[in-house]
């Protein structure tokens, strides 16, 4: 499509209608850049269905019609683990811009030949690191930033889950096959390690892991698995030997020291993402169950800083570089108006959606407005040394992908 002919409002696809595709669906339109045209899915029942109740004028089950639909600018990916690095390289290869949902690959093979088909690519790619959608998340990275901690000693926190607590519990992340070799750990210890690392902005050198699997055997619907737990209906027992729980500590650069607790399996904790930074001067806390709210605490003194936009006048966890143009959507509610998780997926898509709809270039490393897919990567590298410190009981490097 010729740039003179290219429409006021760029136009999006969704692969994928499980748990996470409909909400890049309502992220996407509010961002306010972009309409959503067409959702993809694998049983053309369900996603027209899906279609219908989303209100997205065109379902299909063929990807190479929307691949090749020279009108869609941007293609999200929302499928299961196994498929998004030949999903992804695909959809770079059509001259679309990406939006991938992570883990970016299983492996690091993958990993490493979809950053290559990036740098093939002159379009945007970025992957759904939600986390640091977060007001309040971009506001730590801010503080920690100017300095406010001091040097910089303890990273801590976690990410507990219960959804997968019992054996009846099952869902197709827990075959390596589709989810890959690492479940509790690659799930959402991916998600606490990435902003453990953007809020800090420190890196993880090394791991030491020990993985548990408590639940050695699972039950799952006759048929196969399901978006989330199964439900009734003739069961089948299954082996597991992905992870339930991990235990992590972690040795930043410049001589920091972290812990991190993962768990999927942990009763009435529904999605429990904490992350506490203590530095020589003040610590910072920060809860996504709670998430208007920063802890900064000092040694006579304890402050509760609440998502305030007008105190804020510019994005403050917003890397140096390039800016991108305000987006056209709607603006952030005013304090006291809580935003949460489906508001932060927003927040994560609009630089992204800003610069696509700017035509600007591709950010170059380090300048990024969003996460990008070497950011997915650094994700496999965690999982990876988890992995492998876990098997040999020992301190393990992280090793860089590319």
């Amino acid at each position: 499509m010729s740039e003179t002919s290219r429409p006021s409002r760029l136009r999006a696809a969704v692969v994928g209608m499980g748990f996470i595709g409909p909400h890049h669906v309502d992220a996407i339109r509010r961002t306010g850049h972009a309409d959503v045209v067409a959702v993809v899915g694998s049983d053309l029942a369900r996603i027209r269905a899906s279609a219908v109740a989303l209100g997205v004028p065109r379902a299909t089950i063929d990807l190479d019609e929307v691949l090749g639909d020279r009108e869609i600018d941007v293609i999200h990916v929302c499928t299961p683990n196994r498929t998004h690095v030949e999903i992804a390289t695909a959809v770079l290869a059509a001259g679309k811009h990406l939006v991938l949902e992570k883990p970016v690959a299983t492996d690091r093979a993958g990993a490493t030949a979809l950053l290559a088909a990036a740098a093939r690519s002159s379009r945007h790619a970025m992957v759904a690191l939600t986390y640091r959608g977060y007001p309040m998340v971009r506001r730590a990275r801010s503080i920690v930033a100017a300095g406010s901690l001091g040097e910089l000693r303890l990273v801590h926190g976690g990410y507990l889950q219960d959804w997968l607590a019992r054996p009846a519990d099952y869902n197709w992340r827990v075959d390596p096959g589709i989810g890959g070799p690492s479940r509790a750990v690659g799930d959402i210890g991916t998600h606490w390690f990435d902003a453990a690392e953007f809020v800090s902005g420190v890196r993880v050198e090394a791991v030491l892991a020990d993985l548990a699997t408590f639940i050695p055997t699972r039950e799952r619907s006759v048929g196969g698995a399901t978006s989330f737990a199964s439900g009734g209906g003739a069961r089948e027992r299954v082996p597991v030997t992905s992870e339930d729980v991990a235990t992590i500590l972690l040795r930043f650069a410049g001589g920091a020291r972290g812990t991190a607790l993962v768990s999927q399996v942990s009763p009435g904790r529904k999605n429990a993402f904490t992350l506490d930074l203590a530095g020589s001067e003040r610590s910072l806390a920060w809860a996504q169950e709670e998430p208007e709210e920063l802890r900064i605490a000092g040694f006579d003194r304890t402050e509760v800083l609440r998502r305030d936009p007008s105190a804020v006048a510019t994005d403050p966890g917003a890397p140096a570089g390039p800016r991108a143009p305000a987006s056209p959507g709607a603006p952030a509610l005013p304090a006291g108006h809580p935003e949460g998780w489906g508001d932060a997926l927003r927040d994560l898509f609009r630089p992204f959606y800003a610069a696509v709809a700017a035509n600007e270039p591709p950010p170059r490393a380090g300048d990024a407005p969003y996460p990008t897919l070497r950011d997915g990567a650094r994700g496999i590298e965690f999982v990876e040394a988890v992995l492998q410190s876990a098997t040999e009981g020992r301190w393990t490097a992280l090793v860089p992908i590319g």
